[in-house]
């Protein structure tokens, strides 16, 4: 029932009543305003501390990535380093080889491939 409806029959001597009717329930919905904005409150100081811990955790996670690709990062330079290494010692041992001199012709020798007679043996 409405306010209005329940206050129609209130005559002009009733009118300290209605204002205290009136009064009583203003009270409760400022009681009710106050209790949803106190829980607002508290759930919005559990979703900030919520997020925050997922900001800190996500911190954790890049810095623990940033870490993993810097070692990366150095593993790869030492391999380039040793496949550097390892192709200057195979130019330097290609002339002296006689595995790879003894069976092929000067063209396979510029391509890489070993001759059929070679193969075969």
């Amino acid at each position: 029932m409405s306010l209005f409806n329940a206050t129609s029959n209130f005559t002009r001597n009733d009118a300290p009543a209605l204002r205290l009717l009136r009064k009583s329930e203003s009270s409760d919905d400022d009681e009710k305003r106050l209790k949803r904005r106190e829980k607002n409150r508290v759930a919005a100081q559990r979703s900030r501390k919520r997020q925050t811990q997922r900001a800190d955790e996500l911190h954790e996670v890049y810095e623990c990535l940033e870490q993993e690709n810097s070692l990366l990062r150095k593993e790869v330079q030492l391999l380039i380093e040793e496949q550097q290494r390892l192709t200057d010692a195979l130019k330097a041992h290609e002339p002296l080889c006689p595995v790879l001199n003894c069976g092929m012709t000067s063209t396979s020798r510029s391509i890489g491939t070993v001759s059929p007679e070679f193969m075969s043996r």
